[in-house]
């Protein structure tokens, strides 16, 4: 291709360099009006009617979309010798550009890179649009001044481009390792399940540092295109200092899945997921930081602790009191309820033994004699205080004159002289 002069192909920006080449090539520039820096993106691919159609279609929504998380795209010109996009400056770089300096990502910048670029899902998804292409190369990253990582996705649609080329070339090769298996069959007909599969497979990679299925110099299409058809991810290896949550496992899993149908695509289970995997994360990082300060409180503030001992000493001087209390009222309470009780049994008896002498004589009699009774009463109440036993010898007494009506059962005689005894001991 013959070289020719960027500014007549890109009027109304300054071109400042090139920033990389592959199947587009990108230069940093500035807009003239503005002053704003962008990045320029054109393409040296020729492309049929169709394909150019869906990208103009596609690049002209991504233009109506301000999002955090998605690279804005500012212009799209299709109508040149050279189709070019400009899109807005990150300073940052690339992912591959990340991986390359550190070899893989820390669990916790890979949860955030998942949350990031599902946001950006939930944004294009709804309006038909599906990457095609999601790769390291096409998610770029700016430092935040809180030491965090703020991941973006660029280079929507892009991918329609590269579909009409026959070669593998360069990066092109790369694009294959983050292709979904329907992606071989019908690369025009797939839709958003393929771009989970290939963040599934940028997610593996920060994690361990490598792709599931590796395409090398040795090994051809044929042969690359059956593994990834027909055999499963190898098992995920991370460094062992790493703790990998289990929900961040089961996203790999479903995400990875062959079929588009069993495959995770659903973006608010995938962030769902990934919250889990961030407070996985996050409690096993306390739980491990907690065991330090507690030992370092315990040897630094010894003197305090003799302090409770003082309070608790006092406890048990108190508690005998009580208790003893307790006890000395049960016993009162004993005492005075078995009382009760000999007054009632003694009350009883008295009633008892008056009832059965008087049964005896005629109910006439006692009846007229009820006034004497009650004179009787009266005298037992005055002697009770002194002799109560002399009661009994009264009521006994009283009833001396029923023994004039009728003679009395020989038990009776005797009872008299009972209480003609008690008379004499009176």
């Amino acid at each position: 291709m013959p070289t020719v002069s960027v500014n007549t192909h890109f009027p109304g920006y300054e071109i400042i360099g090139e920033l990389g080449r592959s199947n587009a090539r990108v230069l940093k520039a500035r807009h003239l009006e503005t002053g704003d820096l962008v990045a320029i993106k054109h393409f040296s691919l020729n492309t049929d009617a169709d394909t150019l159609r869906r990208f103009r279609l596609e690049s002209q929504l991504m233009t109506d979309i301000n999002h955090p998380n998605v690279v804005r795209v500012r212009e799209v010109q299709l109508d040149m010798p050279m189709p070019f996009i400009v899109m807005e400056w990150i300073e940052g770089g690339n992912l591959r550009t990340l991986l390359g300096e550190q070899g893989y990502l820390d669990v916790s910048n890979t949860i955030r890179l998942g949350l990031q670029v599902a946001e950006a899902f939930k944004v294009i998804h709804p309006q038909g649009i599906v990457h095609r292409d999601i790769k390291p190369e096409n998610i770029l990253f700016r430092p935040l001044p809180s030491g965090e990582i703020h991941f973006l996705l660029t280079d929507f649609g892009v991918a329609r481009l590269h579909e009409q080329s026959q070669t593998m070339t360069g990066q092109s090769l790369m694009t294959y390792e983050y292709a979904s298996p329907e992606q071989f069959d019908n690369p025009r007909g797939v839709d958003k399940a393929t771009d989970y599969y290939s963040l599934g497979v940028v997610l593996y990679e920060c994690l361990s540092g490598k792709v599931p299925f590796s395409m090398t110099d040795s090994a051809g299409i044929a042969s690359f295109m059956g593994h990834v058809l027909r055999t499963s991810p190898p098992a995920l290896q991370i460094p062992s200092e790493q703790y990998l949550p289990p929900s961040l496992e089961t996203i790999l899993e479903w995400t990875l899945a062959k079929n588009p149908a069993e495959r995770l695509n659903d973006v608010n289970e995938l962030i769902l997921l990934l919250r889990q995997a961030n407070v996985e994360q996050l409690q096993t990082s306390r739980s491990a930081d907690r065991r330090v300060p507690v030992s370092s409180r315990t040897v630094a503030a010894p003197v305090p602790t003799p302090r409770p001992l003082e309070a608790v000493a006092s406890v048990p001087d108190e508690e005998p009191a009580t208790g003893t209390n307790k006890w000395l009222i049960g016993l009162s309470v004993a005492i005075v309820a078995m009382l009760l009780v000999l007054a009632v049994l003694y009350k009883t008896h008295h009633k008892a033994t008056s009832t059965g002498t008087s049964v005896v004589p005629d109910t006439t009699t006692v009846a007229n004699d009820s006034t004497e009774t009650e004179t009787m009463v009266e005298d037992t109440t005055e002697s009770s205080s002194d002799y109560p036993v002399e009661a009994t010898t009264d009521s006994t007494k009283t009833e001396s004159p029923s023994e004039t009506v009728a003679e009395p059962p020989a038990a009776i005689p005797d009872s008299s002289r009972t209480v003609v005894d008690s008379t004499k001991s009176f």
